[in-house]
C-alpha cells in the first residue's frame, strides 16, 4: 500500500476547508404564512381593506370589480373564489429588496404575490382566496370577504 504525501493530504484538506465554507446557492422558499384581501376596487368606490376586517365598508360594489390579495410566502394552489365560482386571476411576484418589497425585476428575494382577481359583482356575496404552502407545514390558509 502506497503512503499519501503531504501534498495531496493538505490539498484534500483545502477542498473539504473551501467546500464546508461554500455559499449554500439556493434558499428554501418561505412557507405561506399569510394571505389578505387588501383592496377592492368598483366604479363606485375604491377602497383599502384593514387586518382582521372581513366586509366592505366604503359603498356598495356592483358591476366591473377588482379584488387584491396578498400572499406572504409561497404556495402552489392559489384560487379566488366569488359565491363559490372560481375566477381567473393575475399575479405579480413581489421581492424583497433591502428593506423594501417591491415587483420583482431580477434583484432581490422572493417573498410572495399579490393576486389581482376581476369579478362582475351583481349582488353582495362572498370572496374566497385560498392556497397551500409549497413547503412544510404545507399549511392550507384563507382569506375572506363579505363584498356589499
Amino acid at each position: 500500500m502506497k503512503k499519501a504525501n503531504a501534498w495531496s493530504l493538505a490539498l484534500i484538506a483545502s477542498i473539504s476547508l473551501w467546500l464546508g465554507a461554500a455559499p449554500a446557492w439556493g434558499a428554501a422558499a418561505p412557507a405561506l404564512s399569510e394571505v389578505r384581501v387588501f383592496k377592492v376596487e368598483s366604479a363606485k368606490c375604491s377602497e383599502t381593506i384593514p387586518e382582521r376586517v372581513n366586509t366592505t365598508q366604503m359603498c356598495e360594489h356592483r358591476g366591473p370589480t377588482q379584488v387584491s390579495v396578498m400572499e406572504v410566502g409561497l404556495g402552489n394552489s392559489p384560487m379566488g373564489r366569488f359565491n363559490g365560482a372560481e375566477l381567473n386571476g393575475q399575479r405579480t411576484a413581489v421581492c424583497q429588496v433591502g428593506n423594501i418589497s417591491e415587483a420583482c425585476n431580477g434583484v432581490g428575494t422572493l417573498m410572495g404575490y399579490i393576486y389581482v382577481f376581476d369579478l362582475n359583482v351583481q349582488a353582495q356575496g362572498w370572496f374566497e382566496f385560498t392556497n397551500t404552502s409549497i413547503n412544510p407545514p404545507q399549511n392550507t390558509l384563507k382569506a375572506q370577504l363579505n363584498i356589499r
